[in-house]
């Protein structure tokens, strides 16, 4: 019955808070999380865990996230296992902001700690710091430096080109590239696989930074 009871208020509220959980069943913290526990349950990476759904609710993405609102979850269920994973995993590591994006909440601190304990390895990249999982550092690092590098030499060569320049909003811009380096190196790939993962990105869009960055043709960055 006490199954029943837990199943029947998330169905109605799909996330929920130790407040709102104490308010609905009466019972005290501890016994909650007893409850919680043996029914199988996920608390939320942001927010210090403030958010709980049970495990049969969230979808996850490919990539193990789900977010309900503001509250994010993922199927490693702590955030220092999410990163360590996702950097690990990733074709050519991540930046800050790339890892921002994908998690959907800042993540400065556990990127300094996890660097700091050894877990995931920082590497500069044409001007900006990297992530690399700590077992294949050199493998990421080639690749990223195929993308990242070449490109901003083209920005230079041509900064006088108005023109040359996506009118874009970066953000966009990174969702995009961060589709490339997980192996969407054509358009329609790219536009799928974000489409897919809940982002608002046209062809179009994708199409102008594919052709500002050279992405996809002879000896581009991406064929590298």
């Amino acid at each position: 019955m006490l199954t029943n009871k837990y199943e029947e208020l998330f169905r109605e509220n799909v996330i929920m808070t130790m407040d709102h959980l104490k308010l609905a069943t009466g019972r005290p913290r501890e016994s909650i999380l007893r409850d919680l526990k043996r029914i199988g349950y996920y608390s939320s990476y942001n927010e210090r865990g403030k958010f709980y759904t049970l495990d049969s609710i969230p979808e996850f993405n490919s990539l193990g996230l789900w977010n309900y609102q503001n509250a994010y979850f993922s199927i490693r269920r702590t955030l220092l296992d999410s990163i360590e994973y996702l950097v690990g995993e990733s074709n050519a590591g991540y930046t800050h902001n790339e890892l921002r994006l994908i998690l959907g909440i800042e993540i400065q601190n556990s990127l300094y700690l996890l660097t700091i304990l050894g877990k995931i390895v920082r590497r500069q990249v044409g001007g900006q710091y990297v992530y690399f999982g700590k077992d294949i550092v050199d493998e990421q690092w080639e690749k990223r430096s195929a993308m990242i590098v070449e490109p901003i030499i083209r920005k230079t060569a041509k900064i006088n080109n108005t023109q040359s320049q996506p009118n874009i909003d970066p953000t966009v811009v990174i969702e995009i590239l961060v589709a490339v380096l997980r192996g969407h190196e054509t358009v329609l790939e790219a536009h799928n696989y974000l489409y897919q993962e809940g982002y608002t990105v046209t062809v179009h869009q994708v199409t102008k930074v594919f052709q500002h960055y050279n992405i996809g043709k002879k000896n581009s960055p991406a064929q590298k």
